[in-house]
């Protein structure tokens, strides 16, 4: 997954990523705790820490990426993948709406189940596709539309953009 997300610009994580396979209660459970909700199959929480030492400021980051325990080894790769595209928007203090942040890490997801030859990978692209969520299905064709028409390295610079942090 790292080096298909790497292949179109989303550089490796600095910080430590912890990835938990968990059951669907216990995903239930994280995503209440940070007031989350939906028919989730993965999360990511991440925490920064801050320090200023001698007027120089360092920031850490930590992630957990919690996925539901079980699943395909397609749709697995896929959930991870969306994951670790919140993992780097977070690094990177990315603001925008919903459906552009989630529509952005689905794009992820699509580039990853593209390598796969599996008919569920397929099948999972078009689940994308035809999405009613607003958020999820709409986000995801709206930037997908626009990746089309500016291709990765520019999405990448946007969305750098949109962050507080390079």
């Amino acid at each position: 997954v790292d080096l298909i997300l790497e292949s179109v610009g989303i550089a490796r994580p600095a910080g430590s990523v912890a990835l938990k396979l968990v059951s669907r209660r216990e995903l239930n459970n994280e995503a209440k705790r940070i007031h989350v909700g939906g028919n989730l199959k993965g999360l990511t929480v991440s925490k920064f820490r801050q320090v200023t030492f001698k007027g120089k400021t360092e920031v850490t980051f930590s992630h957990v990426v919690y996925v539901l325990f079980g699943l395909p080894k397609s749709e697995l790769r896929s959930v991870v993948s969306h994951e670790m595209m919140h993992v780097w928007l977070n690094e990177r203090e990315v603001e925008a709406p919903a459906d552009v942040i989630e529509g952005f890490c689905n794009l992820g997801s699509d580039e990853v189940l593209r390598q796969d030859p599996s008919r569920l990978a397929w099948i999972l692209i078009d689940n994308m596709k035809t999405n009613t969520s607003p958020t999820y299905g709409g986000g995801y064709r709206k930037m997908e539309a626009h990746l089309n028409k500016i291709a990765w390295p520019r999405m990448i610079a946007e969305m750098n953009a949109r962050g507080k942090k390079p």
